[in-house]
C-alpha cells in the first residue's frame, strides 16, 4: 500500500515538474514531455503498480475529457462541415482498419488476419486529447478546427466499434458486414440516446432543485462531474457507444438558453475553474500513462530473442507511413471532387489536406483498445500490443516534428496602449481623490498596485530585448538590496524585526521580474540565497534569546532603520545604473532610475513601513473597489470612443471581475505580521 501511494505521489509530482519545464521552455510541447516522464516513470517501475485499466482508463479519463470537449463544442461549425467530418469518422477508420491489417498480416504472417484488423482498428481513430495539445500552439483556421474538433468527438466509438468486430470474428470466426452495419447503427444511435435521457434527466433535477429553492453550486457540480460517467457505464450496460453517450451529454449540457441569475453566474465562474484543473491533470494523466505503457509493452518485445529488432522497426515505420499516408489519399480524392464540384482549383485545399494529414495522430486511446484484447489472445500475440504502442507514439512523434513547418503559427500581437492609458487615467484620478481621502494610505496602496500592472504593461509592449534587459536591471537591484541588508544585518545596524519585514519588501520586487530562462538561473540563484539567509537568520534569532546574549541588535526604530537603509540602498543602486550606461538602452536606463527616486520620496515621507504591511494585509479594500469602478468607467468610455475593441474591452473586465473578487476575500492572513505583531505580556 505504501509502495502505492509512493508512486502516485511520484507520478503527481511529474505532471506539476513537466508544466514547469513547459514554462521555462515554452518550445517544447507539454505532451512530449510528459510521455518522456512517464518513460522515466515505467524505468523506476512505476508500471508494476500503475496499470493501465482500458475500461475505466476510458470511462474515467477518457469519458470526461470527451464530455468537455462536448460542452465546449462549436456544434454549429461542426454541422457545417459534418461532410467532412463524417468522412473521417467512418471511411477513413474502417479503411484504415481494413488497410493496416493486411500490411500487419503480411509482415507477420503468422498472427491471423482478424486479429490483425484489431490492430488496425486500434490505429484507426485520431487521439482528440493528443490533437488538441498539439494544436493548441497554432492558428488553424476555424474550419479545420471544426473539422479535428469533431472528429476527435466521435471517431473514438468508431473505432471501438470496429474493434469489438475485429475481436468477434477472431474469437468465433464469423464475420457479416450486413450485421456490422446494423450493430454499428444501432451502437451509434442507443448511445445517442442514453446520452441525450441522461443530459434530460440532469436537467429536471436541477429544475426540480430549482422549484423547491434548493439550489446549490458544489450539488450542481458534484451532478456534472457524475454525468459522463452515468452515461459512460448506462450506455455500456446496453451495449451501446459509452464514448458518443458522454459526447452527446456533452453537447447537450451546453445546450438551452443561458439565464442571467446570480446562481447561474456563480456556477460558470466555479465551473470553469473547476473543470479547467481536471483537464489539465486528465490530459497530463493519459500522455504520463502513455509513457509508461511504452516502456511496459515495448521493453519486452524488444528483449526477446524470437523477434528481430530491424524488422520490428521497419514494421513500425511501415505502418506509421500507411496511416498518413492512406489519410492523405482519402482525403485528397474527396477535396478533389469537391473541387469539381464546386468548378475551383484543387490546389486551393493542399493545405488544409496537409494539416488534417498530419493532425491525425495517435494517443493513448489506441493502446487502451488493444489492451481491450481477451487475456488469452493478448498473451499469444503480444506484438500486436508493441505494435500498437510503438506505431501510437512514432505518429505522434511525426505530428510533433511535421505541425510546426506546415501549420500556421499563433502570432500574439501585443498592443497595450489603450489598457496603459486607461490605468493611468485611474491612477490620475485616484492620485486627485486622494488628496481629499480620509485613509490617504489605502489610495497610496491603490495606486501602488495600478503602477505595478502599467509597469508590466509597458514592459510587455517592448520587445524581447528590452524585455530581457529590464530584467537584468531588476535582478541587479535585487542583487544590490540583499547584500545590503546582509551587510546592515552583520553589523548590527538593523534589528532582526526590521529584516524580516525588509525581506517582505524584496519578496515583492520578486514578483516584478518577468524572466526568461535567460535570466531563470540567476533568479533562482538569487531567490535560493535569498532564503538560506532568512533562515540563518532565524536561527541566529532563536540562539540570541536561548543563550541570552546580546550579540545581535534587539531594540531599534524600525522606520528609521528601513529609512537609512532604503536610502543607503538607493545610492549603491543609482551608482550602479549610472555606470551601465551604453550598456543598457539609455531611456530604459532612466525609467528605472526615475522609479528608484521616486519610491526614495516615498520612504522620505515616512510611510514605507505600513505601506509594506499594507500589501502583506490590505486594509484599502474601499480604495481598491473605487479603483475598480473607475476602472470599469474608463473602459466602457475608451469602448465607446472605438479606442479599445470590443474583445479587448472584454477581457479587461473580465481582469476587473478577478480582481474583485479576489480583492474582497476576506479569508487572508500574513503569519509573519501576526508573529511580528505578536506581544507576549
Amino acid at each position: 500500500m505504501i509502495h502505492t501511494v509512493f508512486y502516485v505521489i511520484i507520478f503527481f509530482v511529474a505532471l506539476i515538474v513537466s508544466n514547469v519545464i513547459n514554462k521555462v521552455f515554452p518550445k517544447l510541447p507539454l505532451p512530449l514531455i510528459q510521455v518522456i516522464f512517464g518513460l522515466i516513470l515505467g524505468m523506476l517501475g512505476a508500471g508494476d503498480v500503475l496499470r493501465l485499466n482500458s475500461e475505466l482508463f476510458l470511462a474515467f479519463i477518457i469519458g470526461p475529457l470527451l464530455f468537455r470537449e462536448g460542452e465546449e463544442a462549436d456544434v454549429k461549425g461542426i454541422i457545417k462541415h459534418s461532410r467532412t467530418v463524417t468522412m473521417l469518422v467512418f471511411p477513413v477508420v474502417f479503411m484504415t482498419t481494413f488497410i493496416i491489417g493486411v500490411i500487419s498480416h503480411n509482415f507477420y504472417a503468422a498472427i491471423p488476419l482478424t486479429a490483425c484488423f484489431a490492430l488496425g482498428a486500434s490505429l484507426g481513430p485520431t487521439d482528440a486529447v493528443a490533437v488538441g495539445s498539439l494544436s493548441e500552439r497554432f492558428d488553424f483556421p476555424k474550419r479545420i478546427t471544426a473539422v479535428l474538433k469533431g472528429e476527435g468527438l466521435f471517431n473514438d466509438a468508431s473505432g471501438i466499434i470496429a474493434f469489438q468486430f475485429a475481436i468477434l470474428a477472431l474469437t468465433t470466426g464469423e464475420f457479416s458486414l450486413g450485421k456490422a452495419v446494423g450493430s454499428l447503427a444501432l451502437s451509434a444511435i442507443g448511445g445517442a440516446l442514453i446520452g441525450f435521457l441522461v443530459a434530460w434527466l440532469n436537467r429536471l433535477v436541477l429544475t426540480l432543485m430549482e422549484d423547491v429553492a434548493a439550489q446549490d453550486v458544489t450539488g450542481y457540480l458534484m451532478l456534472e462531474m457524475m454525468l459522463p460517467l452515468v452515461a459512460f457505464f448506462l450506455a455500456e450496460e446496453f451495449h451501446v457507444s459509452g464514448i458518443i453517450a458522454v459526447v452527446v451529454a456533452g453537447v447537450m449540457q451546453a445546450g438551452g438558453f443561458k439565464k442571467i441569475t446570480l446562481f447561474d453566474a456563480q456556477v460558470e465562474s466555479v465551473s470553469k475553474t473547476v473543470w479547467d484543473a481536471i483537464t489539465f491533470i486528465l490530459n497530463s494523466i493519459v500522455f504520463l500513462f502513455l509513457g509508461i505503457e511504452l516502456q511496459q509493452i515495448v521493453t519486452p518485445i524488444i528483449r526477446n530473442a524470437y523477434y528481430d529488432n530491424f524488422r520490428l522497426f521497419l514494421t513500425v515505420l511501415a505502418l506509421t507511413a500507411t496511416l498518413f499516408i492512406l489519410r492523405y489519399v482519402i482525403l485528397s480524392i474527396y477535396y478533389a471532387v469537391i473541387a469539381k464540384k464546386r468548378r475551383q482549383k484543387f490546389s486551393r485545399y493542399v493545405d488544409d489536406i496537409l494539416l488534417l494529414t498530419f493532425s491525425g495522430v495517435k494517443g493513448t486511446v489506441s493502446i487502451a483498445t488493444i489492451l481491450l484484447l481477451p487475456e488469452a489472445v493478448a498473451q499469444k500475440y503480444s506484438l500486436l500490443i508493441f505494435l500498437a504502442a510503438s506505431v501510437t507514439v512514432v505518429s505522434f512523434l511525426t505530428g510533433i516534428l511535421v505541425l510546426p513547418i506546415i501549420a500556421p503559427k499563433k502570432e500574439e500581437k501585443v498592443d497595450n496602449v489603450a489598457k496603459i492609458a486607461i490605468l493611468t487615467s485611474v491612477v490620475e484620478k485616484l492620485e486627485h481623490e486622494s488628496k481629499k481621502g480620509r485613509n490617504k494610505l489605502g489610495y497610496i496602496a491603490t495606486i501602488d498596485n495600478y503602477q505595478a500592472r502599467i509597469r508590466k504593461l509597458i514592459i510587455n509592449q517592448e520587445s524581447a530585448t528590452m524585455t530581457a534587459e529590464f530584467n537584468d536591471l531588476q535582478l541587479l537591484i535585487l542583487r544590490l538590496e540583499n547584500e545590503g541588508l546582509e551587510n546592515a544585518f552583520r553589523n548590527n545596524e538593523i534589528t532582526i524585526k526590521t529584516y524580516q519585514i525588509y525581506q517582505q519588501y524584496l519578496k515583492e520586487l520578486e514578483r516584478s521580474i518577468v524572466h526568461r530562462f535567460v535570466s531563470s538561473l540567476a533568479f533562482a540563484v538569487a531567490i535560493f540565497l535569498r532564503a538560506i539567509r532568512l533562515v540563518l537568520s532565524h536561527l541566529l534569532h532563536t540562539n540570541i534569546h536561548f543563550k541570552r546574549k546580546k550579540i545581535q541588535k534587539l531594540v531599534g526604530d524600525a522606520k528609521t532603520e528601513i529609512r537609512d537603509l532604503y536610502f543607503k540602498n538607493t545610492s549603491l543602486i543609482l551608482d550602479a545604473l549610472e555606470s551601465l550606461e551604453g550598456v543598457y538602452n539609455a531611456d530604459l536606463i532612466n525609467y528605472v532610475q526615475s522609479e528608484r527616486l521616486r519610491a526614495s520620496e516615498q520612504v522620505a515621507a515616512g510611510d514605507f513601513l505600513t505601506r509594506i504591511i499594507t500589501k502583506a494585509r490590505p486594509n484599502n479594500l474601499d480604495e481598491m473597489m473605487r479603483g475598480y469602478y473607475l476602472e470599469r468607467k474608463f473602459i466602457f468610455e475608451y469602448e465607446a470612443q472605438g479606442l479599445l475593441t470590443a474583445r479587448e474591452a472584454k477581457v479587461m473586465r473580465k481582469n476587473v471581475n478577478a480582481l474583485e473578487n479576489y480583492s474582497m476575500n476576506d479569508n487572508q492572513s500574513n503569519l509573519l505580521y501576526d508573529f511580528l505583531e505578536y506581544n507576549p505580556k
